[in-house]
């Protein structure tokens, strides 16, 4: 399963630093800008809201007392004639002369009340009775509910415009029985006037520079307003949501794509909401200078944030990048690498401290060195000392075993051999010769192994004589004959095979001696190659050793062998520069 990513994981010092100085010193800063905003914000628009709305207020009670004169003029509401008619049309059909006396009534009545136009009689059901004018239109159920509900108030509602183009204002009124004995609806009376009445209070009205003041019914209609192009439209029903939510407030919206901050007041007598209307931008153009202000400022206080984290983060990351440019010299191999930080107190500590233990790596790793190197000296002494009587010993026992059984001449051959074997043993020629002379030596050993075993083991060559030059350590060869005829011909029960060949490998020259011994097991084998392994007459992994020691770790012997079928091991050495 992944284990999650996080942030930041990768960053390095510097960047950290550096984002959260700037988080840190520019977080209350911004947070501080934008809660002083939007605070301001709020006491403005609430200044402002308790402002027009007291405004609103006295507009309201200016119209309540404009219109109060025609809730309190019930003369023709308790006018006798109208009362007996609409009575008795309650019951049945009024006739023609009692609508004409009616109508007498009716106009009598519109000429002590000029402002009111279109005056109208109907019944309980809506049902048009009388009237002075021939536009008319029977009373919608819910239209009667709700003048019913005001029992006896007046219930007003845009009329819409004239053939003049002049808005009017209608007002319908319930006429109630009062000559008993139960006092119910016997009718409704209805009439207009022009919206000029209500827009004399509202005209005069200063909001902002181009605020304005309209007067909503319960519709949702203007009535009026200082815009006469809104006259007479409906709000949209977000709007009206928060109008008729409370009796007054404030809210901010938009009308025609433009956002304003309304503002608006019920009144009493009339259900009609008087709003406010101010664009939101003349509500605090000042504030929105000190809002560019503060961005100035922020932006200001990020740059200066910025460069002080620079510096201070210089002066922290600097000697830490430093101390890590000489880890990765003393990782490479360097030790002799020193640091010199300069700065603050822990930047002082931490150079004297890695100086210390660069120094101190650079006095062990020589001491382990230097005793690696006497050591694998002692191991080839050790070595050499154990090769020469081993062989000594062995060849004298042959020579003792011819003399014994055969007396004859080749005995000198033999003597001869070992004499030579024995001289290039002890020479003083170094530890490196050529390949030709660790060849003749190899010859010699092998000469005598043949006078001791006979035809039971044949020796085979394949040689490559331009490589006679190489340079090869000295008896590196013998140890690997010796221990294929000891340990894999010895044991074995068929004829024995002892092949060497010498060949060139790209930039190698390459030396494998292989018989067909008895093999060695998988388990021995491991053995055989662990370090330090001379026990047993093997000393092939001393050679290996040896041979990495002088040459480099890229060269060296590895053996394989498969049990029952024989043993190869094969060499690997630097070819000389004339040989490439």
């Amino acid at each position: 399963m992944r284990k999650p990513r996080f942030f930041g994981k990768n960053l390095s010092l510097t960047y950290i630093l550096i984002l959260s100085f700037i988080f840190i010193s520019t977080v209350p800063v911004v947070s501080t800008s934008i809660g002083t905003y939007f605070k301001s914000k709020d006491i403005i628009n609430s200044n402002t809201s308790q402002y027009i709305i007291q405004m609103l207020k006295q507009t309201n009670g200016e119209i309540d007392l404009n219109l109060q004169q025609f809730n309190s003029d019930a003369s023709f509401l308790i006018n006798p004639v109208v009362q007996q008619l609409l009575n008795k049309q309650f019951h049945r059909d009024i006739s023609y002369q009692e609508r004409k006396a009616l109508s007498k009534e009716l106009a009598q009545y519109n000429v002590v009340s000029p402002k009111m136009s279109d005056i109208s009689v109907y019944s309980t059901k809506g049902i048009f009775l009388i009237g002075l004018s021939d536009n008319y239109t029977p009373l919608s159920g819910e239209l009667i509910s709700k003048v019913t509900k005001l029992d006896g108030q007046i219930y007003w509602n845009f009329a819409g415009y004239d053939t003049f183009h002049e808005a009017h204002i209608q007002g319908v009124r319930l006429i109630k029985n009062m000559l008993g004995p139960e006092i119910i609806p016997i009718g409704y009376l209805t009439f207009k006037m022009p919206e000029n009445i209500i827009y004399d209070s509202i005209k005069e009205l200063q909001l902002g520079q181009t605020g304005q003041a309209i007067i909503v019914d319960t519709t949702g209609t203007v009535l009026s307003g200082q815009n006469r192009n809104w006259v007479g439209r409906r709000l949209d029903g977000n709007i009206l949501n928060k109008l008729y939510a409370n009796s007054e407030g404030a809210f901010i919206d938009k009308i025609d794509g433009q956002t304003y901050f309304m503002a608006f007041h019920t009144s009493e007598t009339t259900g009609w909401k008087t709003m406010g209307l101010v664009p939101i931008a003349e509500m605090t153009p000042g504030l929105q200078g000190v809002y560019k202000s503060n961005i100035l400022y922020l932006g200001g206080w990020i740059l200066i944030s910025i460069l002080l984290s620079l510096l201070i983060t210089r002066t922290v990351v600097t000697p830490i990048k430093q101390l890590i440019r000489a880890m990765r010299s003393v990782e490479s191999g360097d030790f002799s690498v020193q640091t010199h930080l300069t700065g603050n107190e822990e930047a002082l500590i931490l150079s004297s401290n890695f100086n210390k233990m660069t120094s101190r790596l650079k006095e062990l790793i020589s001491r382990v060195y230097e005793e690696e190197l006497k050591e694998k000296s002692a191991q080839l002494r050790a070595l050499q000392a154990q090769i020469n009587p081993h062989f000594l010993y062995n060849t004298l026992d042959t020579i003792y075993w011819m003399l014994y059984m055969r007396g004859q001449e080749k005995i000198g051959d033999v003597v001869v051999a070992m004499s030579n074997m024995l001289r290039y043993s002890i020479g003083k020629n170094g530890p490196v010769v050529t390949l030709k002379d660790e060849l003749d030596n190899l010859s010699n050993y092998i000469h005598i192994q043949s006078t001791r075993y006979q035809d039971r083991i044949t020796f085979e060559y394949d040689i490559d004589h331009s490589l006679e030059d190489t340079r090869v350590l000295k008896l590196m060869l013998q140890p690997t004959i010796e221990n294929a005829i000891t340990h894999g011909l010895e044991p074995s029960v068929r004829q024995g095979i002892i092949c060497t060949r010498i060949y060139r490998y790209e930039r190698e020259c390459r030396i494998e001696i292989s018989d067909n011994g008895v093999g060695i097991s998988a388990e021995r084998l491991a053995q055989l190659m662990e370090p330090g392994h001379v026990r047993d007459g093997h000393g092939i992994q001393n050679v290996d050793e040896r041979l990495r020691l002088t040459f480099g770790e890229a060269y060296g012997l590895t053996i394989t062998s498969v049990e029952g079928k024989g043993t190869k091991v094969l060499y690997k050495l630097p070819l000389n520069d004339n040989n490439i």
